[in-house]
């Protein structure tokens, strides 16, 4: 009987710790930052090829929230943008791609880990349209089992259009970006592992009281 009452604490002990992993996943957030440009500094203190420099370089207060959807953010008139995105990778040789629809007259760049992925230097306005060949499109490929930094500048003079993200991975479609999509699509089906953890609580409760 002691046996049948420590299993009965064990499959109750590990519902609760699957149910935590799945509360835990559908916390993800995203950091949104913005910053005021330097009108006296050459070409407003933003160098292109080196966007992560030029944010750290503004003298400017910065600006911070937490969201949970980048769907028609604006970031304001002669400002300089930074969202940083936290990957959970549920498996090895994971790809993930991103669609990024931004107001961005001085372009765009992409990090990961703090490593540059991919820049667009050019004048970059997506219009609300994704098949605009402004929307920038960056792919992250092979990544490995672990938790991954993404962080995404931008920097605009005018005229404050609002900006939108999405992305996939190679088992998702096209969502947009939110922390509950994120969290759908870095571990391994949540809904699923919330049903098991649901069904062996009402297995071990049935058992109990049928005794």
């Amino acid at each position: 009987m002691e046996n049948v009452v420590m299993n009965f604490k064990n499959i109750k002990l590990m519902c609760a710790s699957l149910l935590l992993i799945c509360s835990n996943a559908s916390a993800t957030l995203m950091t949104f930052e913005t910053r005021d440009l330097n009108h006296d500094a050459v070409n407003h203190g933003i160098n292109k090829l080196d966007y992560a420099g030029s944010w750290l370089a503004q003298s400017s207060d910065i600006n911070s929230v937490e969201l949970f959807d980048f769907t028609m953010i604006k970031s304001g008139n002669d400002r300089i943008s930074h969202l940083q995105i936290d990957l959970s990778i549920d498996r090895d040789l994971a790809n993930w791609f991103f669609e990024l629809g931004l107001d961005a007259g001085f372009g765009a760049a992409v990090y990961l880990d703090g490593n540059l992925v991919a820049n667009r230097t050019d004048d970059l306005w997506w219009g609300y349209n994704w098949n605009s060949s402004d929307v920038f499109t960056v792919a992250l490929n092979g990544l490995t089992r672990e938790n991954k930094v993404v962080d995404i500048y931008w920097g605009e003079h005018c005229c404050n259009g609002a900006s939108s993200i999405r992305f996939k991975s190679d088992v998702s479609e096209w969502n947009n970006l939110s922390s509950t999509n994120l969290a759908n699509a870095s571990i391994p089906e949540p809904t699923s592992i919330a049903l098991i953890a649901m069904g062996l609580l009402g297995l071990v409760n049935r058992k109990r009281f049928s005794k």
